[in-house]
Protein backbone atom coordinates (compact mmCIF):
# COMPACT_ATOMS: atom_id res chain seq x y z
CA UNK A 1 0.00 0.00 0.00
CA UNK A 2 2.73 2.92 0.90
CA UNK A 3 4.15 1.95 -2.59
CA UNK A 4 0.97 2.61 -4.43
CA UNK A 5 0.08 6.05 -2.32
CA UNK A 6 3.79 6.92 -2.49
CA UNK A 7 4.27 6.60 -6.29
CA UNK A 8 0.93 7.82 -6.79
CA UNK A 9 1.21 11.38 -5.15
CA UNK A 10 4.81 11.51 -6.16
CA UNK A 11 3.65 11.64 -9.99
CA UNK A 12 0.42 13.76 -8.81
CA UNK A 13 3.22 16.27 -7.44
CA UNK A 14 5.11 15.99 -10.24
CA UNK A 15 2.49 16.72 -12.76
CA UNK A 16 1.28 19.93 -10.96
CA UNK A 17 4.95 21.17 -10.79
CA UNK A 18 5.16 20.85 -14.57
CA UNK A 19 1.66 22.43 -14.98
CA UNK A 20 2.95 25.29 -12.69
CA UNK A 21 6.25 25.95 -14.51
CA UNK A 22 4.70 26.12 -18.02
CA UNK A 23 2.72 28.99 -16.87
CA UNK A 24 5.38 30.31 -15.40
CA UNK A 25 7.13 29.65 -18.90
CA UNK A 26 3.95 31.67 -20.26
CA UNK A 27 2.15 28.44 -21.55
CA UNK A 28 -1.82 29.61 -21.45
CA UNK A 29 -3.39 25.46 -21.36
CA UNK A 30 -6.27 25.94 -19.08
CA UNK A 31 -6.36 29.40 -18.44
CA UNK A 32 -8.98 31.76 -19.29
CA UNK A 33 -8.36 33.78 -22.45
CA UNK A 34 -9.28 37.27 -19.88
CA UNK A 35 -6.12 36.42 -17.93
CA UNK A 36 -3.19 38.80 -18.73
CA UNK A 37 0.24 37.14 -19.95
CA UNK A 38 2.24 35.89 -17.24
CA UNK A 39 4.71 38.98 -17.83
CA UNK A 40 1.93 41.05 -16.58
CA UNK A 41 1.42 39.07 -13.40
CA UNK A 42 4.48 39.27 -11.45
CA UNK A 43 3.13 37.50 -8.34
CA UNK A 44 1.56 34.48 -10.59
CA UNK A 45 4.93 34.26 -11.90
CA UNK A 46 6.62 33.93 -8.32
CA UNK A 47 3.45 31.69 -7.26
CA UNK A 48 3.93 29.15 -10.54
CA UNK A 49 7.63 29.10 -9.77
CA UNK A 50 7.84 28.41 -5.89
CA UNK A 51 4.60 26.29 -6.17
CA UNK A 52 6.53 24.32 -9.22
CA UNK A 53 9.44 23.95 -6.76
CA UNK A 54 7.66 23.01 -3.35
CA UNK A 55 6.13 20.11 -5.91
CA UNK A 56 9.18 18.69 -7.48
CA UNK A 57 10.13 18.45 -3.70
CA UNK A 58 6.85 17.00 -2.73
CA UNK A 59 7.38 14.34 -5.90
CA UNK A 60 11.00 13.34 -4.24
CA UNK A 61 9.53 13.03 -1.08
CA UNK A 62 6.95 10.85 -1.57
CA UNK A 63 9.03 8.87 -3.97
CA UNK A 64 11.85 8.42 -1.29
CA UNK A 65 8.65 7.22 0.98
CA UNK A 66 7.14 4.78 -1.20
CA UNK A 67 10.40 2.31 -1.93
CA UNK A 68 11.49 2.57 1.78
CA UNK A 69 14.62 1.88 2.64
CA UNK A 70 15.51 5.00 4.34
CA UNK A 71 17.32 5.50 7.65
CA UNK A 72 14.93 5.60 10.67
CA UNK A 73 15.38 9.46 11.40
CA UNK A 74 15.37 10.40 7.64
CA UNK A 75 11.92 8.22 7.63
CA UNK A 76 10.90 10.15 10.57
CA UNK A 77 11.47 13.20 9.42
CA UNK A 78 9.96 12.59 5.41
CA UNK A 79 6.62 11.55 7.20
CA UNK A 80 6.39 14.64 9.15
CA UNK A 81 7.11 17.00 6.01
CA UNK A 82 4.17 15.05 4.48
CA UNK A 83 1.80 15.56 7.11
CA UNK A 84 2.63 19.00 7.19
CA UNK A 85 2.47 19.29 3.43
CA UNK A 86 -0.71 17.53 3.28
CA UNK A 87 -1.75 19.65 6.18
CA UNK A 88 -1.44 22.81 4.02
CA UNK A 89 -2.86 21.12 0.51
CA UNK A 90 -5.74 19.98 2.66
CA UNK A 91 -5.85 23.74 4.24
CA UNK A 92 -6.11 25.02 0.78
CA UNK A 93 -8.52 22.71 -0.90
CA UNK A 94 -11.22 21.77 1.30
CA UNK A 95 -12.00 25.18 2.11
CA UNK A 96 -11.89 26.14 -1.84
CA UNK A 97 -14.06 23.25 -2.54
CA UNK A 98 -17.34 23.68 0.01
CA UNK A 99 -16.63 27.56 -1.59
CA UNK A 100 -16.85 26.42 -5.31
CA UNK A 101 -19.83 24.00 -4.73
CA UNK A 102 -21.57 26.68 -2.38
CA UNK A 103 -21.10 29.04 -5.58
CA UNK A 104 -21.43 26.84 -8.24
CA UNK A 105 -17.84 27.23 -9.51
CA UNK A 106 -17.41 24.81 -12.54
CA UNK A 107 -14.20 26.44 -13.81
CA UNK A 108 -11.71 23.93 -15.32
CA UNK A 109 -8.48 25.54 -13.24
CA UNK A 110 -10.19 26.67 -10.11
CA UNK A 111 -12.26 23.46 -9.18
CA UNK A 112 -9.88 21.31 -10.68
CA UNK A 113 -6.81 23.28 -8.50
CA UNK A 114 -9.07 23.05 -5.42
CA UNK A 115 -9.40 19.12 -6.25
CA UNK A 116 -6.18 18.36 -6.74
CA UNK A 117 -5.07 19.92 -3.37
CA UNK A 118 -7.66 18.05 -1.49
CA UNK A 119 -6.54 14.92 -3.50
CA UNK A 120 -2.94 15.69 -2.50
CA UNK A 121 -3.50 16.08 1.41
CA UNK A 122 -5.91 13.42 1.39
CA UNK A 123 -3.41 10.75 -0.08
CA UNK A 124 0.12 12.34 1.63
CA UNK A 125 -2.10 11.89 5.06
CA UNK A 126 -2.86 8.30 4.38
CA UNK A 127 1.03 7.70 2.79
CA UNK A 128 1.98 9.18 6.48
CA UNK A 129 -0.06 6.70 7.88
CA UNK A 130 0.77 3.62 6.16
CA UNK A 131 4.34 4.50 6.68
CA UNK A 132 4.03 5.18 10.10
CA UNK A 133 2.35 1.54 10.37
CA UNK A 134 4.77 -0.31 8.28
CA UNK A 135 7.98 1.00 9.72
CA UNK A 136 7.18 1.68 13.72
CA UNK A 137 10.43 1.20 14.75
CA UNK A 138 11.33 4.27 12.94
CA UNK A 139 8.55 6.06 15.27
CA UNK A 140 9.77 4.37 18.78
CA UNK A 141 11.51 6.96 20.00
CA UNK A 142 8.89 9.08 19.25
CA UNK A 143 6.14 6.78 20.95
CA UNK A 144 9.17 6.94 24.21
CA UNK A 145 8.81 10.58 24.69
CA UNK A 146 5.23 11.05 24.59
CA UNK A 147 5.13 8.09 27.20
CA UNK A 148 7.74 9.94 29.11
CA UNK A 149 6.49 13.67 28.69
CA UNK A 150 2.98 11.90 30.11
CA UNK A 151 4.72 10.06 33.30
CA UNK A 152 3.91 6.79 31.42
CA UNK A 153 7.04 4.37 31.45
CA UNK A 154 8.66 3.61 27.83
CA UNK A 155 8.25 0.66 26.84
Amino acid sequence: MRTRLGIFLSLWSFGFACVHVAWASGWRGGLDSQFAPISERPWFLAYDLLAGFLMYGAAVVAWMLAHGGLPKRLTRRLTLLTMVGSGLALGRGVPALVWDAAAGETGFVSLGADIWFTLAGLTGVALAVVVRREVPQAFARDQQRSSASRGAPAN
